[in-house]
Order: C-alpha cells, then sequence, then structure tokens
C-alpha cells in the first residue's frame, strides 16, 4: 500500500470516529490499515486505537494496546490520549495506579514536546506554556508551573525570531503578532511578560515597506495606536484606506469623529462611513445612522437613519461582527420617542423585546419602561 492510499484509508477511520459516517466503509478501511499498524506504523496505530476506543469502549484492552503501540513510537496524539485517559477517564482499577499512569504519559508528553520546541516547533513551544499553567505535573507548584511557562514563552519568541531573521513577511508577521497581543500564551502569564512594544513596532514597520498593501498598513496603524502615537495610526488608517482596504475605512472616520490624530470632521466622517456602509460594514450602518439622527456630517434624516438600522437588524447574525441588537434596540427608540416616525409604543416594545432576546442590556432596560406594562399582561 502507497502512502496515498494510506492516507485515503485513514481518512476514512477519522471520518467514521468524527461524524460515525458509513460504518462498513469504515470496517473495510481498518482490514487494509490492520497490517501497516502492526508493522509499526504510529499513525495507523493511533487511528485503530481511536476507532476502537469510539465503537469498542467497553473493552478497554482493544484501544489502549494499539494506544500504547503508537505513544511508544513517538506518536504524540496517543501520548496525549493516554496521559488524558488516565487521569480523567479510566474508572476501572485502582486509583494509586492509574494516577501513576496519568503521571507516567503527561511526563511523556511534556518530553516529548520539549524534543518538538528544541527542535524549533513553534506549537509544541505553546502547548508546554499552556500544559505548565493550566496541566502541570501534581509535584509542580502552581509557581513552579509559572516560571516553566515564562521559560517556554522565551523559547517560543527565539523560535519565531529565527524564522523571522530567515523568513518571509508572514514569518515575521507571526512574531509581531506574538509580541503585539500574546497570540497563543495563557492569560494567567501575560502580566508576567516583558514589554516588546517596540520590537513589534519595528517588525510591522518592516513588513509595511516590503508589503505595501493595506493589511500592512492596518497592523502598523494598531501598533502605533498602542503606543499612542495617533497621528501615526491615523496616516496609516488613511493610507490603507486609499488603497480601498474596506476594513480601514470606519478606522478614518473614529478618528476623524472623535479628533484622534487628526482635527475632528464630521464631514470627512460622513464621506468615510458612507463607504465603509457601502461595503457592507454593519458597525459603520450604526454610525451612518446615528450621525443621520444628529445631523452630523449632513442634513438631519430620520428616514435615512430608520433605512440603515432596518438594513443592521436585517444582517446576517454573525459572532464576529454582529450588531443587529444594537440596530433593533434603536429601532424602538425612534418608536418609542417619534422620531421621523409616529410614536408607536407596540413597535417600540416589540423592538426592544427582540434586541433583548439577542442580549442586549440597554434594551432589557427599556422594557421596564411604565408605558410598557399594559404589553406584558
Amino acid at each position: 500500500m502507497n502512502s496515498k492510499e494510506l492516507c485515503g484509508h485513514l481518512k476514512i477511520i477519522k471520518q467514521s470516529v468524527d461524524d460515525f459516517d458509513d460504518p462498513e466503509q469504515a470496517r473495510s478501511a481498518v482490514e487494509a490499515v490492520t497490517p501497516i499498524a502492526e508493522q509499526g506504523n504510529p499513525r495507523a496505530q493511533y487511528m485503530l486505537g481511536m476507532y476502537c476506543y469510539t465503537f469498542y469502549s467497553e473493552d478497554p484492552s482493544r484501544f489502549l494496546s494499539w494506544m500504547e503501540r503508537a505513544a511508544t513510537g513517538g506518536n504524540l496524539k496517543a501520548i496525549k490520549f493516554l496521559a488524558d485517559y488516565y487521569r480523567f477517564i479510566c474508572d476501572d482499577m485502582e486509583p494509586e495506579q492509574r494516577n501513576l499512569l496519568g503521571r507516567k504519559w503527561l511526563c511523556r508528553m511534556i518530553d516529548a514536546l520539549k524534543k518538538k520546541a528544541d527542535k524549533g516547533m513553534v506549537s509544541a513551544a505553546k502547548s508546554l506554556m499552556n500544559i505548565y499553567v493550566h496541566d502541570r505535573p501534581d509535584d509542580i507548584s502552581e509557581n513552579e508551573g509559572r516560571e516553566a511557562a515564562l521559560m517556554w514563552h522565551e523559547r517560543l519568541i527565539e523560535i519565531l525570531r529565527a524564522k523571522a531573521e530567515q523568513g518571509t513577511a508572514k514569518d515575521k508577521k507571526n512574531l509581531a503578532d506574538t509580541l503585539s497581543y500574546d497570540l497563543g500564551v495563557p492569560v494567567e502569564i501575560v502580566s508576567y511578560l516583558p514589554d516588546r512594544t517596540r520590537e513589534a513596532t519595528r517588525l510591522y514597520e518592516e513588513i509595511s515597506k516590503e508589503k505595501g498593501d493595506g493589511a500592512s498598513c492596518m497592523d502598523l496603524a494598531q501598533t502605533y495606536r498602542s503606543e499612542g502615537r495617533e497621528e501615526k495610526a491615523f496616516e496609516c488608517y488613511v493610507k490603507a484606506a486609499e488603497m480601498g482596504y474596506a476594513d480601514a475605512y470606519c478606522n478614518v472616520a473614529n478618528a476623524y469623529l472623535n479628533g484622534d490624530g487628526v482635527d475632528r470632521n464630521f464631514d470627512k466622517a460622513f464621506e468615510w462611513l458612507q463607504k465603509a456602509s457601502d461595503s457592507g460594514d454593519m458597525y459603520a450602518k450604526l454610525k451612518l445612522a446615528e450621525c443621520y439622527k444628529r445631523g452630523a456630517g449632513c442634513e438631519r434624516d430620520y428616514a435615512a437613519a430608520m433605512a440603515l438600522y432596518q438594513q443592521a437588524a436585517a444582517g446576517k447574525r454573525l459572532k464576529k461582527d454582529s450588531f443587529a441588537d444594537v440596530a433593533e434596540y434603536e429601532i424602538g427608540n425612534m418608536h418609542l420617542k417619534g422620531l421621523g416616525v409616529e410614536v408607536d409604543l407596540r413597535k417600540a416594545y416589540d423592538y426592544f423585546k427582540r434586541a433583548a432576546a439577542h442580549g442586549n442590556r440597554a434594551a432589557e432596560n427599556a422594557l421596564n419602561n411604565k408605558k410598557f406594562r399594559d404589553f406584558k399582561r
């Protein structure tokens, strides 16, 4: 069996484990893979272990034998499975023996990760940080775990620096993002880390010069802003926006609205909010609607504000950028106060209720208005 065929069989087994998909096809794949596993392939052994664990969990010997062989062969997933199984799942042996095996495989996992991290594997260094903070061996104190995690954070930075020095703009960005945003770092140790903002800024400046695109300009703007260099941040936002990078439009508009790094200018803020709204930015639609309500940078126009709120309320609810609840609250407010529409307590109540159901606190408070007593009965 060649490697491509093996990968195909392993994929079928994984799909069966994940989704209980096509048991007949999975059994056929298991039969095909078993001789390869018997010959010592750790990846095949691990997948057979997962298959047996999923479908024959009542007989631990079936999956443990495969997992132990895979782990002995260096398969990190199998080592982690055994560490977790004996510590958290196994209930058919004496606690002392179970704890001993759990500690054994956890230490094996740490040793395996150390070897990978020493070879420059980023994910291994991140895993070690998290283990020492959240899942450390029971003979290590919390302070000792934190110190170990901080040590592996330094190793992570060394690995990323080495990649950035020899690699591409993407490698530099990975380092800059880690230095600037503590990506992958347990929150419990963030306050103990040194401030490396200057190094991150230098990297973002290099990336921006090399790539010269809107995304890199935005990254540079954000790091300037974190340093309190608002004027430099504004210059980068404008540069990104003028390149057509839509995510920058709102940043330029907000800078003009708030006077961040530039003189306040409602007319220019309105122009950039209009561009952002036209690009589909739901947050921009809300801000543009507010401008129409107040007459900031434009003539006051309640009908235009209502239309924008309706668009935002009807927009697809995404975890990342859903503002539908805010729009529903604002529509309720307009009906409550009669802004561009007749006062309609029923509609106001209904929109507040919708917004509250979507987690909007202001709408929850608005529902306590005495005017809505009759609608609650």
